[in-house]
C-alpha cells in the first residue's frame, strides 16, 4: 500500500487526451512566438501597497517573508543562467547551419530534385526557428528589472533613520517578492521560447541531414583533372627503342660519309637526326629549346 501523501511522477498522456494536448501545445507555441515579437514595458504592473497587519508580527513571519524574497531572487538567477547557456548553444549552431547551407547550395547548384528542395526547405525553417530562439534568448538575458528594499526602507523623507518596524519591513519584502515573481514569470516565457525553438531547429537539421547525405552520395562525380608541375622524367620501352634507332642511324651516317654518297643527302639525314634528338630531349625536359625549322 502506497503512502497517500507522497506525490507520484507525471503520468503518460492517454490516447483520447492526445489531440487536446497537441492543440494546447500549438496554442502555447503560438503565444511564445507572439511574445518574442511583441515589445513589452520594462516593469510589471504595480500592485497596491500591502495593508497594515492587524496582528503583531512574529519573527518567524518576518523570516518567512525574507525566505520568499530570496527564493524569487534565486529563481531569477537560475533563469538567467539557462538563457545564457541557450545563447551559447546558438552561437555554435548558427555558423554550423550557415556552413551547411553554403555547402549544399554550392555542391547541388545544377541539380533540381525533390530531395534538394525538401532539404533546403527544412534548413530554411530551422534557420527561422533559430533566429526566433536567438531573439528570445537575447530578450531573456536583457531583462534586468528587479525590486528590492533600498534606502527608503531605512531612511525616511526627512533624512532621519527609521525606527525598525517589523510590519513595515514585512510589507516591503512581500511587495518586492510579488513584483519580482511577476518579472520572473515574464523572463521564464522567453527562456522557454528559446529552448523550444532551438530544440525545433536541431530536430529539423537532423531530419534534413538524412536526405542530404543520400542526395550528395548520388551526385555524379566530375572528371578528375591531374596537373603535373615540374620536370617529368619519361622512362619507357618506347623511348629506349627510339634511342637505339638513333644510335643505328648515326652508325649508318658514318658509313655513308665513307662511301660515295652525295654530301647534300648526308646533310639532310643529319638534320633529321638532330630534329629527332631535340624532340626526345623535349619529352624528357619541357624547358629544352625547340628544334629549328629548316
Amino acid at each position: 500500500m502506497s503512502f497517500p501523501y507522497i506525490a507520484e511522477p507525471p503520468q503518460p498522456i492517454r490516447h483520447r487526451e492526445l489531440a487536446p494536448h497537441i492543440r494546447q501545445v500549438l496554442v502555447r507555441l503560438r503565444f511564445i512566438v507572439w511574445q518574442i515579437l511583441v515589445p513589452f514595458r520594462s516593469n510589471p504592473e504595480e500592485i497596491p501597497a500591502i495593508p497594515e497587519p492587524k496582528n503583531e508580527i512574529d519573527p518567524e513571519q518576518l523570516e518567512q517573508s525574507q525566505w520568499l524574497f530570496d527564493q524569487a531572487e534565486k529563481r531569477r538567477v537560475h533563469l538567467e543562467q539557462k538563457a545564457q547557456s541557450t545563447f551559447g548553444l546558438m552561437t555554435f549552431l548558427v555558423p554550423l547551419l550557415a556552413s551547411l547551407f553554403v555547402f549544399l547550395i554550392s555542391k547541388t547548384a545544377g541539380v533540381s530534385t525533390v530531395s534538394r528542395s525538401f532539404v533546403l526547405t527544412l534548413l530554411t525553417l530551422a534557420a527561422v526557428l533559430l533566429l526566433l530562439g536567438f531573439i528570445s534568448a537575447v530578450r531573456a538575458v536583457s531583462v534586468k528589472a528587479i525590486q528590492s528594499l533600498y534606502l527608503q526602507s531605512v531612511v525616511d523623507e526627512t533624512g532621519e533613520v527609521r525606527k525598525f518596524d517589523k510590519p513595515f519591513r514585512l510589507r516591503g519584502l512581500l511587495w518586492c517578492t510579488s513584483m519580482n515573481e511577476a518579472m520572473n514569470d515574464h523572463l521564464a516565457q522567453f527562456v522557454k521560447g528559446a529552448h523550444l525553438l532551438t530544440a525545433g531547429a536541431v530536430i529539423l537539421v537532423t531530419v534534413a541531414a538524412v536526405p542530404a547525405a543520400i542526395m550528395l552520395n548520388n551526385l555524379p562525380t566530375g572528371p578528375t583533372v591531374t596537373r603535373i608541375v615540374g620536370t617529368v622524367d619519361v622512362a619507357s620501352g618506347e623511348l629506349t627503342r627510339l634511342r637505339a634507332e638513333l644510335t643505328t642511324i648515326r652508325s649508318d651516317l658514318t658509313a655513308l660519309e665513307r662511301s660515295s654518297v652525295s654530301p647534300k643527302e648526308i646533310v639532310a639525314v643529319k638534320n633529321k637526326v638532330a630534329d629527332l634528338e631535340l624532340r626526345l630531349k623535349k619529352l624528357q625536359d619541357p624547358a629544352a629549346p625547340r628544334a629549328p625549322r629548316r
